[in-house]
């Protein structure tokens, strides 16, 4: 896409922190171009973090998204008085880019954290929900009495959970399962009643294949540091909190839901750099940067920001990049659906006294998890009435997309209907699908990124982030999305 000729659509402007994003010019064969700084691909929250990053630099760009809406994963719905999350429901507290990008767009008066007082956890066993240990942190127990207590594990297991303390930490670098780590540390019932009913509720994944290196490095920095789990998370808990001051929430959401987040970065940004239905199908090198082939026109560049998921986007870049292609095409993403159901209180017997409950494999049952929404947050619930929100799907149950809406409610409804005492049907019912929405970071991630990089060593300009690519989370996406905004800021490397 050589031999542009071009000019500004209008003067360069500068408004507050926007600028003219984009130029118009045309191709000697006389088609239209629109050429910028920086094309950012992808409008979920990392994509949105970049050019939030790139508009504070006064640096024109534009945002790329395929499909309708900006978010990705992030979608927040009302109605009837119940506020339904289809995605991400909250924000890690403990990383702080999350809370602190919030704060920053002006959203800080309306963070709510989880509800202190109903905090637990329940795991289900043989058809009955046990609370999770006081004190576990995943499968690591940091408390020795509330796990003495637990019926969820066998004497046998509790013994074998606090043997870890004497058993030698592993050295070296190489990566192996969370499984396999919990295993050789805690013994198979962390694994089968903690480590897999958990990361299938915070992953959709199989700890039998996710990396330890990529999803939980602190666990091995632990192991390393201290030569056990349990000892390391001691020394490193902070004081305890007094009775008036209960420890801070975990996670945190906003009022009106996350997707207030994603509402007020779009709000923000130049509506003129924004770009809805514009699939990026191609990325080639062109003289002075990149020129991008969408289903909306031809983009010039200077710089690209590729914040999309890895599959989606390694067609574009097979010309430009192969290896980088092939590696990005190889991560795995699982599909899984979220069922939100809303009910009057008096038809569920449960005191609901929690944030919700995850179900291991073991127990044979399509439910992966079921949140307790309107006990974990505020606002999402109508007087005399509570909101549940089930999950289907994942690396576990690879075929639960092929079942219909009304076939997703009903499983729900009725695996958790002698688990909760329901009594009543579900005043709201929604089915949210996210296809291929959730990357997994299996053994080996690590490498498979080292050989993007390596692809991409050789294209000045050019930077990577987004979900599956290092991490996974809006506070790791943000962090990351605006690392690579702020690069492409600088110019190429």
């Amino acid at each position: 896409m050589g031999g542009f000729v071009s000019f500004y659509s209008a003067s360069p402007r500068v408004e507050g922190t926007r600028r003219v994003a984009a130029r118009h010019a045309w191709n000697q064969d006389g088609s239209h171009v629109t050429k910028t700084t920086v094309a950012v691909i992808g409008g979920g929250i990392s994509g949105l973090a970049a050019a939030w990053a790139l508009q504070k630099r006064r640096v024109p760009y534009l945002l790329l998204e395929s499909g309708d809406r900006f978010g990705g994963v992030i979608r927040t719905e009302e109605e009837r008085g119940f506020l339904i999350e289809a995605g991400p429901d909250a924000i890690l507290a403990q990383k702080p880019e999350g809370i602190a990008l919030c704060r920053e767009l002006g959203l800080g008066e309306r963070l709510i954290p989880t509800d202190s007082e109903r905090r637990t956890v329940y795991v289900l066993h043989r058809r009955r929900l046990h609370p999770l240990p006081e004190g576990m942190m995943l499968a690591v127990p940091t408390r020795i009495l509330p796990l003495v207590a637990s019926g969820l594990f066998s004497w046998p297991s509790k013994l074998r959970m606090g043997l870890e303390l004497v058993i030698p930490g592993r050295n070296g670098d190489a990566d192996e399962s969370i499984a396999s780590f919990l295993r050789r540390r805690f013994g198979h019932e962390a694994v089968e009643r903690l480590g897999e009913p958990l990361l299938a509720g915070i992953h959709a994944g199989d700890p039998e294949r996710l990396s330890i290196l990529a999803t939980f490095p602190r666990f091995r920095e632990l192991e390393r540091a201290h030569g056990s789990l349990i000892r390391g998370l001691r020394r490193a808990k902070p004081p305890a909190a007094s009775p008036a001051a209960p420890p801070p929430a975990a996670f945190q959401s906003l009022r009106g839901g996350l997707g207030e987040l994603v509402a007020a970065l779009v709000a923000r940004l130049d509506p003129a750099a924004l770009r809805l239905r514009a699939r990026v199908v191609r990325i080639d090198a062109a003289a002075g940067g990149y020129a991008l082939a969408t289903d909306g026109g031809s983009v010039g560049a200077t710089r690209v920001v590729v914040a999309a998921p890895g599959p989606r986007v390694a067609e574009s870049l097979v010309a430009l990049a192969p290896e980088a292609a092939r590696a990005l095409a190889a991560i795995p993403f699982a599909s899984s659906a979220t069922v939100a159901l809303g009910y009057r209180r008096h038809d569920v017997a449960h005191a609901l006294d929690g944030y919700g409950m995850v179900v291991p494999a073991t127990e044979g049952l399509r439910t992966n998890a079921l949140s307790f929404v309107s006990s974990k947050f505020p606002y999402r619930a109508p007087e005399g009435h509570v909101l549940l929100r089930g999950f289907l799907g994942g690396v576990r149950d690879p075929d639960a997309l092929s079942l219909r809406d009304d076939e997703m409610i009903d499983v729900v409804t009725t695996e958790m209907k002698d688990v909760l005492g329901l009594t009543g049907e579900p005043v709201l019912s929604r089915v949210y699908r996210w296809p291929a929405g959730t990357p997994q970071l299996e053994v080996g991630h690590l490498e498979r990124m080292r050989a993007v990089e390596r692809g991409l060593a050789g294209l000045a300009g050019l930077f990577l982030t987004g979900a599956g690519v290092r991490s996974t989370g809006i506070p790791d996406c943000v962090a990351d999305g605006t690392r690579a905004g702020l690069l492409a800021a600088e110019g190429p490397r």
